[in-house]
């Protein structure tokens, strides 16, 4: 049911919820009245000290569009006028705010009750006796058209049915409040309601003072501690209140030992409080009652209410700022993380100067590249070209020959001359050529060639092709050239020989370094379209860094400008401060009177001593073990009898085989319930001693087994089993995802010491725990894993109830005799349904299915936790799959009733909600463990039967002793009929004659045959396809359930009281409730896939069952009449099935969208519009992780039929030859009917 929640705005001298938010103005000047009609003074006769600081805040916010924070100063600024001390009360719905409120105004001005009462914010101030309860929306000073005005009788019903009005005053003649002072009355901060949850925080903004109620035996629960960390952080006066201590069992724990661990626990979360008190309503005169000095704490406050309320609204108007700031961050977090995104994060905006500057050296480097590169080989080949030798001596000398023979006139010879001549001018040429072109290519062109292979290779493009290029491409030294440089004028003289040697040699280095230079550039070519791709990458990487800059900018604007923002709106603010030392009165501790010595006092009768009650488990397990002994010694009586005879064989061993079952057996009780509902006080009770050790903190870590001393372990030893070093690193890897931190590693203590409470979403703090836990005791313990630890009854319960040990422990079994445990009973005290260790859903289950009774305990005052309705939905299940209810639900110290109407509530209360999670028609019993040990062990009948103890009891008797007995001997003798019916057809063999006999004898031999191949194909049975068919249905049936129930995961794992604005980190904790949802679904995912088990496990005995039943109709048929009936009771195991991680890949961020602020997610569409786009997303996880879960499931299945067909085939065989054997023993032995008559009515009379 959802409300419409107000913020508080003040009317009169009165506070109440509006949500018309009008302007006020401190100038205003309004005639006021009391409730009575009374003028009182109106705003402008009050100073206004207090009120104006906050309008220039209020016009900012005004100027900013921040309605939600010009709405909460307004507010402010009206409290500020009116100077009313508002104390409100707040705590769990059980804790007892209401009645501690009742306590305080001396009379019942509100409803008081375990079950939730106050739907509402309620006001509460002195006056003449009337209620209030506004109806409309819309209310105001002037409007009272919404007001209905109720008796103070008729209150209860408005408190309850909160989600039809939006808030309720009350006026009561209270002399404690003076007209100084509200009380506000508060929804509980555990509601599931988001409304009870705005209502409350709504309530906070004006609170003066506020009082945390919680209860004895949940301080520590994760809602109390996040809540009062909130409550703290906020900066007022805060009183923590530790109600309901008359629950205090002194022989179970010290008072100073609980108020230490009280103490650690709020210092360990960080929760500052100026005052812890201890109370108890119902036993005033408790030694440890602090009742009376909270009466006298709020005068006291009241008579400093100026400095507190001038405290409040710096605080509130603080609290109002840094809200709005959050807001505002909010609104700019998208794109301040895109911006950041963009430029690679905070670091990311240092280092953006330096990179662009680098690339704008890489691009100037690059385009320069080619030209310095061709100026470095240009300079190269020049220096090649200045130091080679290219006309030495040998070919200057060359030279002056050639030119000698060039020279007009030249002949050789006299005769015949003229060939001779051409052919010394030819031979002179080529020599010179010869010599010029050896002298280049050792002087030049090698190096010219390496030259250009080296930069082609340096920018990877030199090839075959490039070497085939040079071979053309350089100059040749041929005659041609020789001829360019000879001047036909010129006068032969070693001078001009000279000049023609530097004019050739000039010409071959200037061809070679234009043939070079116009090769490296083709080379260069390649390099610079090379260089074009670089600096095209390069470019886009300078755009990418100057966008990075302006976004750098932009988001450094942003941040200048949320700096300058806060800065300005903080000078706004009232000076603000921690309350003057001295001002807050002084809470003492918790007075203990001294010893008084014994005064002589006429010795009052003895209550009766309890004697054992006549529904006491032990009395159950006596009459239990009583019937079952008597059956399993008629079955061996019986078994005697017809052993004798060889065709009775089977029948000897089955009837021996259900005896010793019988006469060994034991019965399995096993109790399930939340932290702290009291189920090992419980569990002692039924035993009947303190054997569990008992204590408001969590216990319970790991499965306990209490039973008879057996295996040679003595009374009063346990064997404690530990946890593998696997199985533990599995539960501290299971823990670090749940709680984002990745994989553990080696260094996962340093870790773990690193975490707060405040920064683990709630469902992950009994995860936190653990993980404290084992950092603590890893030293201490980690040699011990992987083993058994045998201890003494102390050292048992130091395993148990030291969580720094217990989360080492994988189970316990401790030997204890008593009447209970001797009795063949076995108690199994299971970890809470909200324990780390719930996540090992395969466990409980197989206690859930296999054990002979279950017993769910809930505490009086305790809501069902998320955990409880996973537990009680999959109870519920196992339930509707069982043949017979063996379910019982208890409702712990139920002696916290006032009446018995109060009880009657409460348990209807409960069995709604245990129908709501799946349980239908509960057999409830509400009982006092306390009360029930009390009495057993003073021997108080009395109090026994004041506990509701002996009424459970009783039932229980009649489960155990007699229906599951019933169930057990009806067994018995259904085997004894089995049996006599065999011998009756053996007389009805005998009574045919011999002649009939031999014939019938004749015949079995191919009947036999063709029976014999009738169960052979029995054997052959397969139902694969029947089961995958079914299995596939049932899934997809899981499917269904879990997407309906989607809306209710994402309101549970996506809370209000989770994604606060106070909270902190409001991105880490909305990936806490991601994987909080993956962490609800993949649980509810393995108890959907372990009752599926049951339903395959159903469908797969039935199939046997027919099969078989069809076989032997069928022998039956083929025979004539051999009955080879079978006794079909086999247990199946459960298949062990692999953990469901269901994990999102990035972390949530890319849902992070849909989130901008508390408001717009859970008021608006946020969370709506979340669950859409997580539909499909979850679908096809579900989709993805269940088919290798359905093929194990077929698989598992098919094997276990194969293996009971082949079972059962193997038992029908062996009758059958039975059979054919007995007809052949009777015609060869001449026993006669008489006889088998006879031994058959021996039988008939050892059957109950």
């Amino acid at each position: 049911m959802q409300i419409q929640v107000k913020s508080f705005k003040f009317k009169h001298d009165d506070v109440k919820l509006y949500e018309d938010k009008s302007e006020i103005d401190v100038e205003t000047d309004v005639k006021l009245e009391e409730p009575g009609g009374r003028p009182v003074m109106s705003r402008t006769d009050y100073p206004a000290e207090m009120a104006t600081p906050l309008l220039p805040l209020r016009e900012a916010m005004k100027q900013s569009g921040d309605h939600t924070a010009v709405e909460a100063l307004t507010d402010l600024i009206s409290k500020a006028e009116t100077k009313h001390l508002t104390i409100a009360f707040c705590g769990h719905f059980s804790a007892g705010k209401s009645s501690l409120i009742n306590s305080l105004c001396g009379k019942r001005v509100l409803p008081s009750s375990p079950v939730p009462t106050s739907a509402n914010v309620v006001a509460i101030r002195n006056g003449k006796p009337r209620a209030l309860i506004y109806t409309s929306p819309n209310v105001s000073a002037d409007n009272k058209a919404g007001t209905l005005e109720v008796s103070p009788e008729e209150l209860e019903t408005y408190c309850k049915n909160g989600g039809a009005y939006s808030s309720i005053e009350v006026w009561d003649h209270i002399p404690l409040l003076q007209d100084d002072a509200v009380l506000l009355d508060t929804p509980g901060v555990d509601s599931t309601d988001r409304g009870h949850s705005l209502a409350t925080h709504s309530a906070l903004h004006l609170a003066d003072v506020v009082f945390y109620v919680m209860d004895y035996n949940h301080v520590q629960s994760e809602t109390n501690l996040s809540f009062a960390k909130s409550l703290s952080d906020w900066g007022k006066p805060l009183f923590l209140i530790v109600n309901q201590i008359d629950k205090h069992r002194e022989r179970e724990l010290s008072f100073d030992q609980y108020v230490d661990g009280v103490e650690a626990i709020f210092a360990a979360w960080e929760v500052r409080y100026d005052g812890l008190l201890f109370t108890s309503l119902r036993d005033q005169q408790h030694r440890y009652n602090q009742w009376g000095q909270l009466p006298e704490l709020i005068t006291e406050l009241m008579t400093k209410k100026e400095e507190l309320i001038s405290h409040s609204l710096a605080s509130s108007a603080s609290h109002i700022t840094e809200q709005h700031l959050r807001r505002e961050a909010g609104k700019r977090e998208d794109e301040e993380t895109a911006l950041l995104e963009q430029v690679g994060g905070q670091e990311g905006i240092e280092r953006l100067e330096r990179e662009i500057a680098l690339l704008d050296e890489q691009v100037a480097e690059l385009r320069a590249k080619p030209s310095q590169v061709r100026e470095k080989f240009r300079a190269e080949v020049d220096s090649l070209l200045a130091n080679a030798n290219l006309t030495p001596a040998d070919i200057r000398t060359s030279a002056g020959h050639y030119l000698e023979s060039r020279k007009p006139g030249f002949r050789v010879g006299l005769l015949f001359s003229g060939g001779k001549t051409e052919q010394e001018k030819q031979r002179r040429a080529s020599e010179l050529v010869r010599l010029l072109q050896d002298q280049t290519s050792s002087q030049v062109e090698v190096h010219i060639r390496t030259m250009l292979r080296q930069l082609g290779e340096a920018y990877q493009v030199w090839d075959a092709a490039w070497e085939q290029v040079l071979n053309t491409e350089l100059p040749v030294i041929n005659e041609e050239l020789l001829e360019l440089k000879r001047s036909a004028s010129a006068e032969l003289s070693p001078e001009y020989v000279m000049q023609f040697s530097k004019d050739v040699r000039g010409e071959i280095e200037a061809r070679y370094r234009k043939s070079a230079m116009l090769l490296a550039d083709r080379i260069l070519e390649a390099l610079a379209a090379q260089g074009e791709a670089a600096l095209q990458a390069l470019d886009a990487s300078r755009a990418a860094l100057l966008a990075q800059s302006a976004a750098a900018a932009r988001y450094t604007a942003l941040q200048r400008a949320a700096a300058e923002e806060a800065a300005g709106l903080r000078s706004l603010l009232p000076p603000a401060g921690p309350l003057p030392s001295g001002l807050l009165p002084e809470v003492k501790g918790p007075h203990v009177p001294a010893p008084v010595a014994a005064q002589p006092q006429t010795e009052a009768p003895a209550p009766p001593r309890a004697a054992a009650a006549q529904g006491a488990p032990a009395a159950a397990g006596a009459e239990r073990r009583r019937r079952l002994d008597a059956a399993a010694a008629r079955l061996e009586a019986a078994a005697a009898l017809v052993e004798p005879y060889p065709a009775m064989g089977s029948a000897v061993r089955d009837l021996r085989a259900r005896a010793a079952s019988l006469a060994g057996g034991t019965f399995t009780l096993a109790l399930f319930g939340a932290f702290s509902a009291g189920k090992s006080s419980f569990a002692n009770a039924l035993l009947g001693e303190a054997v569990l050790p008992v204590s408001p903190h969590p216990t319970t870590a790991a499965i306990n087994r209490i039973m008879a001393p057996a295996g040679g372990m003595e009374h009063g030893t346990a064997r404690v089993r530990m946890k593998t070093r696997e199985a533990f690193q599995e539960d501290l890897a299971y823990s670090f995802r749940l709680l984002g931190l990745g994989e553990p590693g080696t260094e996962w203590q340093k870790r773990v010491q690193s975490l707060t409470p405040q920064d683990v979403h709630p469902a992950g703090r009994p995860h936190y725990s653990f993980l404290q836990a084992a950092a603590a005791g890893w030293e201490e313990t980690a040699d011990q894993l992987g083993q058994d630890v045998l201890v003494d009854l102390n050292g048992y319960r130091h395993f148990v109830a030291n969580e720094k040990k217990s989360c080492f422990v994988d189970s316990i079994d401790l030997y204890y005799s008593c009447d209970v445990t001797e009795q063949g009973i076995v108690l199994v005290d299971t970890p809470g349904a909200d324990s780390v260790n719930a996540r090992h859903t395969g466990v409980t289950f197989n206690y859930m299915k296999n054990a002979d009774a279950l017993i769910f305990v809930t505490y009086y005052n305790h809501a069902f936790s998320q955990g409880d309705r996973q537990f009680l939905n999959q109870l519920g299940r196992v339930k509707d799959s069982s043949a017979m209810d063996q379910m019982f639900f208890v409702v712990n110290a139920s002696d916290l009733s006032s009446s018995e109407e109060e009880l009657e509530q409460v348990l209807d209360h409960v069995g709604t909600e245990l129908r709501k999670n799946g349980i239908r028609s509960p057999r409830l019993f509400p009982v006092s463990s306390m009360l029930a040990m009390e009495g057993k062990m003073d021997g108080n009948v009395d109090r026994l039967q004041q506990s509701g103890f002996m009424r459970f009891e009783e039932e229980f008797n009649q489960f155990a002793g007699k229906e599951l007995a019933d169930l057990a001997v009806g067994g018995a003798s259904e085997e004894l009929a089995r049996v006599i019916q065999r011998l009756k057809q053996r007389a009805e063999d005998a009574a045919q004659g011999e002649e009939t006999l031999r014939q019938r004898r004749d015949e079995l031999g191919t009947i036999s045959e063709q029976s014999r191949l009738r169960i052979e194909r029995l054997a052959q049975r397969s139902m694969k396809d029947e089961l995958s068919q079914e299995t596939n249905e049932l899934l997809f049936h899981v499917r269904q359930r879990l997407a309906f129930r989607l809306g209710q995961f994402m309101a549970e794992a996506f809370h209000p009281s989770v994604l606060r604005e106070d909270q902190g980190n409001l991105k880490t904790a909305f990936a806490a409730c991601g994987r909080e949802l993956l962490r609800m679904i993949g649980i509810e995912l393995e108890q959907e896939l372990l009752a599926t088990t049951l339903r395959l496990e159903q469908t797969g005995h039935a199939w046997v069952g027919k099969q078989v039943t069809e076989c032997i109709n069928e022998v039956k048929q083929l025979t004539g009449g051999i009955d080879l009936s079978l006794t079909l009771d086999e247990k199946w195991s459960t298949p062990v099935l692999d953990e469901i991680r269901l994990e999102e890949p990035s972390g949530w961020k890319n849902y992070w969208s849909y989130f901008r602020n508390p408001k717009q997610f859970f008021e608006g569409e946020g969370r709506q519009r979340l669950q859409e786009a997580l539909e499909p997303v979850l679908k096809q996880m579900m989709i993805e992780v269940l088919p290798t879960s359905e093929q194990k499931l077929v698989q598992f299945y098919d094997t276990q039929v194969h293996q009971s067909v082949q079972h059962h085939s193997r038992q029908l065989t062996e009758r059958l030859e039975e059979a054919v054997t007995g007809i052949q023993d009777t015609l060869a032995s001449g026993i006669q009917a008489e006889q088998w008559v006879a031994l058959s009515e021996q039988l008939e009379q050892m059957q109950e």
